[in-house]
């Protein structure tokens, strides 16, 4: 085994092929991913005849005529854009199109979260959708799925971005609970309604605290109980006379808004992966603590899904051209797909998707 520039085992150069394999599939980014090849959409940015969705957060759905997607994705679609025409697929089921096939993968994201395998001509195309490989209390686990063409999100593509054991960052957001209610304060942590607070949720009910939700999020963990999810606490909707012993769970949007505000004895946790990021002080002024709990794979993840997915072909989008130009130092064929239009810079200047930016003003999702 090679080790590259970063010091990390690295795949054989033998991996790296002159050019592209004859037939490869066109992949381009068109507010949205596109296989001009198959007249297939993929998490279009815009109102589409027919689109594959990944998953439910709102920069990878709109109001498509109708859609393919697993049955929790499709139920949270409903709930966010409304009825549509929907075509449901189960994890690990194969259906044929004609002039290919399709596959949903779990892809540990939030509940429903796919990866999608594309199959045809002889090639396989995954596209990964936002991802997390770590363990997730509130999904299910993601898989590596072979392939010969690895379309993936790299939101954290930077070797900054290596983030603590899932269970250091639980003990960090417990012992900061503590801190709060010893010092008669409201402990509230912010998390993005569809995912990370059914995450943080089930972390804080396993360690016993009684927690409260702004409306965004207990609606969806409705859905997710709905769906089968059992949680192993009760919980309540936010109610501003009962806070007293309680954690209190919003969007990072209502961080100015009154209902946080009006609050004059609180602790703000911010849940996010650029807590690893230097500039997390000053991106998340007023706010307590910012802990490094992410729905996305860190660098070191996003490198072995690169390698075990065995891929000759990698493309990757959401994140900074970097990590491309690092995957080629290590031997990986690999290029970045034109950044997301609605991308906006990250802590280091790097473009990056507009959901993965936790300061901008829309943020219940």
């Amino acid at each position: 085994m090679m080790r590259g520039a970063l010091g990390k085992p690295t795949a054989a150069p033998a991996r790296v092929k002159e050019g592209r394999r004859e037939g490869l599939l066109r992949v381009e980014y068109n507010e949205g991913l596109y296989l001009p090849d198959l007249d297939l959409w993929l998490d279009a940015d815009g109102p589409r005849e027919r689109c594959v969705i990944s998953h439910a957060h709102s920069d990878h759905i709109a109001e498509h005529r109708s859609i393919v997607a697993t049955p929790e994705t499709a139920r949270i679609f409903r709930h966010r854009i409304g009825e549509t025409e929907v075509e449901t697929l189960n994890y690990g089921e194969r259906r044929d199109y004609g002039r290919y096939a399709l596959t949903m993968f779990p892809a540990g994201h939030c509940l429903g979260s796919a990866q999608i395998l594309v199959e045809a001509d002889g090639e396989r195309l995954v596209y990964t959708g936002d991802i997390k490989l770590r363990p997730n209390v509130a999904a299910r686990d993601a898989v590596v799925v072979p392939c010969d063409t690895l379309v993936m999100e790299s939101t954290f593509g930077d070797p900054q971005y290596r983030f603590p054991p899932d269970v250091a960052t639980a003990d960090r957001l417990s012992a900061a609970m503590e801190r709060a209610f010893s010092d008669d304060r409201v402990p509230v942590v912010l998390a993005y309604a569809l995912g990370k607070s059914q995450e943080a949720l089930e972390l804080l009910l396993r360690r016993g605290y009684r927690v409260s939700l702004h409306g965004a999020i207990w609606n969806v963990t409705e859905i997710y109980r709905e769906l089968g999810v059992e949680f192993s606490g009760e919980y309540e909707r936010y109610d501003r006379e009962r806070l007293k012993g309680r954690v209190l769970m919003a969007p990072p949007g209502c961080r100015k808004q009154p209902m946080l505000l009006n609050i004059e004895r609180r602790y703000l946790v911010m849940l996010t992966g650029w807590a690893m990021s230097k500039s997390a002080p000053y991106m998340y002024r007023g706010v307590d603590l910012v802990l490094p709990l992410s729905d996305h794979a860190d660098f070191d993840d996003l490198v072995r899904l690169a390698r075990e997915s065995g891929a000759q072909r990698i493309i990757t989008m959401h994140g900074a051209k970097k990590f491309a130009a690092l995957l080629r130092e290590m031997g990986f064929n690999a290029e970045h797909l034109a950044q997301h239009p609605g991308g906006q810079k990250g802590p280091k200047g790097g473009a990056t998707k507009r959901a993965a930016t936790a300061i901008e003003q829309k943020l219940f999702d």
